[in-house]
């Protein structure tokens, strides 16, 4: 984590920002947004040239630099409004929610097909969009659903987040030995679990091909499907010309079983990360991705 994001993601600025959004009405709220995304950008701290980085193979080496920073500079300001809108529409309830959350009907359609035929469903989220604003729809929807959430997330600010997610009725856990066993239970009745799957996690055993190179993407969401025989969904959110988040999601990727669990683990990493691939490229300029992807651009 960057000294700038030690900074923003403190228990003090977090709640601070949480705070003047509840109150703040959205012209005021989007302009001190907008204000903070622009000091930011220009500036230009580490964490501006870690996006930077994870944008370049998105976008590929064609794009021109002036292209490349105007693309940067969106996710921030995306980044910095997204914030405030979701603590205000918390303080709002869940009327604002609603309205500035669709999700998609094929969503519940392919959701609710899976759990009919007995499997478990797994959604493994991206970071697009407006994505916390998508949980806590799916959570207010009266989706049973079991979030995993980071092994050992920072201190601060992220716990302020997750008790705000706490109190929107999403059951969020930390991956660990009892998280991870009440999800097999939870698949195995045909429930549903989430998680992040774009966010790595530093797994140097086994690297998934992601726009063209090796990333060490999170692999859980792929082993507790082969395990269960749960099914995976790739869902992300993206904020449209209306200034709603809309949900979609991937058609349902039942695991492909080979005989070999090395490369069963592969073979069904490579199809999410397709999956991945494609929402991020709808609008790259919505994905709000803040540690460095691929190990070899850290620099």
């Amino acid at each position: 984590m960057t000294p700038v994001q030690r900074v923003l993601s403190s228990r003090p600025v977090t709640g601070l920002g949480m705070f003047l959004a509840r109150h703040a009405p959205p012209p005021v709220g989007r302009t001190i947004a907008r204000a903070i995304a622009g000091l930011i950008n220009w500036l230009k701290p580490d964490v501006y040239w870690m996006v930077y980085a994870n944008l370049r193979p998105v976008l590929g080496s064609e794009v021109g630099e002036k292209a490349m920073h105007r693309t940067v500079r969106q996710i921030f300001r995306n980044t910095a409004r997204n914030n405030y809108e979701l603590w205000h529409m918390v303080g709002q309830g869940p009327q604002a929610l609603d309205a500035a959350v669709h999700i998609r009907d094929e969503v519940w359609e392919r959701l609710d097909e899976v759990k009919q035929r007995g499997h478990g469903a797994i959604i493994g989220g991206l970071h697009t969009g407006n994505f916390d604003a998508g949980l806590l729809a799916l959570a207010t929807k009266g989706q049973d659903t079991q979030v995993l959430g980071l092994a050992a997330p920072p201190a601060g600010g992220f716990d302020l987040m997750d008790h705000m997610r706490t109190s929107m009725g999403v059951h969020v856990t930390n991956i660990g030995i009892p998280a991870l066993r009440e999800a097999i239970r939870r698949l195995r009745a045909g429930g549903i679990v989430l998680t992040g799957v774009d966010r790595p996690v530093g797994d140097e055993e086994h690297w998934t091909e992601f726009f063209g190179r090796p990333a060490p993407l999170p692999t859980g969401h792929v082993r507790l499907a082969l395990r269960t025989d749960a099914v995976v969904f790739v869902a992300g959110a993206q904020r449209n010309a209306q200034g709603v988040n809309v949900v979609g999601i991937s058609p349902p990727l039942e695991m492909i079983r080979t005989g070999d669990a090395d490369e069963d683990l592969r073979v069904n990493m490579r199809r999410v990360a397709g999956w991945l691939e494609k929402f991020i490229r709808i609008r790259p300029n919505q994905w709000g991705m803040f540690v460095p992807v691929w190990p070899e651009r850290r620099g």
